[in-house]
Parts: C-alpha cells; sequence; structure tokens
C-alpha cells in the first residue's frame, strides 16, 4: 500500500509542476516541494497534514509563482524527534531556519489550521520578510462559539485528531469535511496502522501546542502588517468560524470571508471559491503594487 500511495503522490506531484527536494537545516532534514517560477508562495501545512496534501491546490500556482511546501519538522518525510518541541514559537523558528537556507528574501506566506498559527505569527515576528498571509482556519484564538471538537475535548478528553484504528480514523473525516470524501478500506487501514504506530509523537505535538497556548495568536494578530485574506468554512467542526471574529476586529489590512457547505479543509470542500478568492487577493496586490 505504501508502494501505490507513493506511485499516486509522484502522480500528482508531477501534475502540480512540483518535484521533491531535501535540505539540511541544524539538526533538521527537511522534505519540501518546489515547482514554478516568479514571486515564492511557501505553504504551511496543518497538523496531520503534510506537504502533498496541498498538491492539487497548489498546481493553481505554480504556473505564476515559485511554489514551495515543506513538511514541517515532526510531520512528513522532515525528521521527527521525540525531544524536540513543536509548539508555534519554536516551528517558527525552524521556518525562519528553512527559509533563509533556502534563500529566499521576501515571499507569500499561506497556512492552514495549525499551519495558519504558524504562518500568522511568523508575519508578526518578521514583517519585512512577508508580502501577504493567506490564512485558512487558522488555529491560535478562543472562539466565540467554541466548535464540536473542542466541546469534545473539554468534556470527554476526547481528541478527535488522534486516531489508533480505522473507526477512529473515519470520526476524523467526518469531522474535518463537510462531504467526507470516499476512502477505500485499505487506504484507511494503512493510515489507522500509521496513526496508531506515530501516536505518542502525535500526542506530544498536540500537548506541546496546547501548553504554548491554543490562542496564542490574541494580543499578536495587530503585529501582522502584512496584507492578509482570511478564508473560513462556515461548517467547521474542528475551528469553529466565529474564530473569524478575532481576526476580523485584530487584523490592519486583512479581509475575512466565509464559505457555506465547508468544513474546516476549505479548499477541498469548496476548491474553486477558495481558488477564487485567493486569486483575486494576489490580483489585487499586483494592482496595489503597481
Amino acid at each position: 500500500m505504501s508502494l501505490a500511495l507513493e506511485g499516486a503522490r509522484r502522480i500528482l506531484r508531477w501534475y502540480a509542476g512540483l518535484a521533491k527536494h531535501a535540505v539540511q537545516v541544524d539538526d533538521h532534514r527537511w522534505a519540501y516541494l518546489e515547482g514554478g517560477r516568479g514571486d515564492v508562495i511557501l505553504f504551511v501545512h496543518g497538523y496531520g497534514m503534510e506537504k502533498d496534501g496541498w498538491d492539487i491546490f497548489a498546481r493553481h500556482w505554480t504556473g505564476s509563482y515559485r511554489v514551495i511546501i515543506p513538511d514541517l519538522p515532526g510531520f512528513g518525510e522532515t525528521t521527527k524527534s521525540d525531544s524536540s518541541v513543536y509548539d508555534v514559537p519554536h516551528q517558527v523558528r525552524r521556518l525562519d531556519r528553512f527559509v533563509n537556507t533556502l534563500g529566499i528574501p521576501c515571499f507569500h506566506l499561506a497556512g492552514i489550521s495549525m499551519g495558519g498559527a504558524i504562518a500568522a505569527y511568523y508575519t508578526g515576528e518578521h514583517p519585512a520578510k512577508v508580502k501577504s498571509l493567506f490564512l485558512m482556519a487558522p488555529a491560535g484564538v478562543l472562539s466565540r462559539v467554541p466548535s464540536e471538537a473542542w466541546r469534545e475535548y473539554r468534556e470527554k478528553g476526547k481528541i478527535v485528531l488522534l486516531y489508533r484504528n480505522t473507526k477512529q480514523f473515519d470520526a476524523l473525516l467526518d469531522a474535518v469535511f463537510y462531504k467526507k470524501p470516499f476512502v477505500p478500506w485499505s487506504i484507511k487501514r494503512y493510515f489507522a496502522k500509521k496513526g496508531a504506530l506515530e501516536y505518542p509523537l502525535r500526542e506530544k505535538i498536540l500537548r506541546d501546542l496546547e501548553r504554548a497556548g491554543i490562542d496564542i495568536l490574541e494580543g499578536r494578530l495587530s503585529e501582522v502588517e502584512a496584507p492578509t485574506l482570511v478564508v473560513w468554512g462556515e461548517n467547521d467542526r474542528i475551528l469553529h468560524v466565529s474564530g473569524a471574529e478575532k481576526f476580523q476586529r485584530a487584523l490592519r489590512d486583512g479581509r475575512v470571508i466565509t464559505l457555506s457547505a465547508c468544513g474546516h479543509v476549505v479548499f477541498f470542500d469548496q476548491p474553486e471559491a477558495t481558488r477564487r478568492a485567493y486569486r483575486d487577493f494576489l490580483q489585487g496586490l499586483r494592482m496595489r503594487d503597481s
């Protein structure tokens, strides 16, 4: 099954105009995808996601931009270590070392969920490096209305993002997507086994994030100077859409769009609307700079 999935990944990378690379940065060996030419767009994945989750969305930008998509430390094919700390500030520092190693002086930054929190925090820390910021259902704030996933954690101690078997993996799919994609049983079983194997590290990453504060962006959003687009699904069960209100109030130069019939992964549930929103945003920046 792993060979079949790797073959599918290679096809999707080719289709998106991306190729896999690796670079050593301090004590982490980073795996990343890269393709296209022009201004750089750096995509930062969320928890439980890897670089190849961006392929279908990223293919729409490799014709006009240089797209770079890393696996963050602790995820995918980048170095994993039980002794590392994986909260937002530590990942931001590692991400900055990564872009410095690649020699990228400035770029457009995009992130989803946990990756959105990392991207927003990074932008506040390094305003001169980020041309624009695109956030999809970003973590980092306490929403006015608790999400279904947050309520289950608070009341029952259940963490829907963690799984050890196919039933738990299927429950995660239900929580993440508005319209759950069909996933063959053999693939569910493969990911369930992988989830069981990596369970201790995945739990540690969540605990690191929690210790640093699930509201880590509150009080920091006003430091984000870059033009920012926030897109959020109105049916998000992981991070409630009411969290968008805090981004709307605090961002200096921000626009918030919510999408109906849309769950946590906005570029999957509403691909055309998400692409259109980001394309219009980037085109508006070009007009502003011309």
